[in-house]
């Protein structure tokens, strides 16, 4: 990008994090070239997504980091981790009975981090608190509707009845959508100088 320099901190973590997912999507097309399965990898893009939002809402979002928040990242790190020690290094679980939970929690703690950032700007009702607001609302929305996705995930998986296609389609939208408004984002603030507004 020729107007990285130009960003503002938030908006290059943003630029990382869209790095990072297209990291862990050309790792899934290589993984499943050699492998019958890519479910590998699902643990690992959890992992590595909730620590980085953890990071993002203690350094850029938030006043000032939160030990909850943080101990709750280490949970769930900690959760992630055994989930994947027990399904990948283990093999206690069979592959059409793999749930998830890891990408769950992710979303769930992300959720947490979302609200805990809206109830933080409520109880400080000022009006230059309300920076990044919209930014914290989409990532709001997109982790709850992505947690419902992957609750399920096992089911649609193994349903027979054609389902799933229409939930991944739904699933693929959704990110295609999230990713969409942040590249937006970051583009506004590069091209435009408007970091200010998110």
């Amino acid at each position: 990008m020729l107007f990285y320099k130009r960003l503002s901190g938030l908006h290059k973590c943003l630029t990382c994090y869209l790095a990072l997912m297209l990291a862990v999507e050309v790792a899934s097309v290589a993984v499943m070239m050699y492998c019958s399965s890519n479910l590998i990898i699902l643990p690992i893009f959890s992992f590595l997504e909730m620590l980085f939002f953890v990071y993002l809402y203690n350094r850029y979002l938030l006043p000032r980091p939160d030990k909850l928040l943080l101990g709750l990242g280490l949970a769930g790190a900690i959760f992630i981790i055994a989930e994947f020690l027990q399904n990948f290094v283990f093999a206690t679980v069979a592959i059409k009975d793999f749930q998830p939970y890891a990408k769950v929690v992710d979303n769930f703690i992300i959720v947490i981090m979302a609200l805990f950032f809206f109830y933080q700007r409520a109880n400080s009702f000022c009006e230059t608190m309300f920076t990044n607001f919209r930014l914290n609302a989409v990532i709001l929305i997109f982790f709850t509707i992505n947690a419902i996705m992957f609750l399920p995930f096992n089911f649609f998986i193994n349903d027979n009845t054609g389902t799933q296609f229409y939930v991944w389609t739904i699933n693929v939208a959704v990110i295609a959508l999230f990713y969409t408004y942040l590249v937006s984002l970051i583009y506004t603030c590069g091209i435009k100088n408007k970091c200010h507004i998110a």
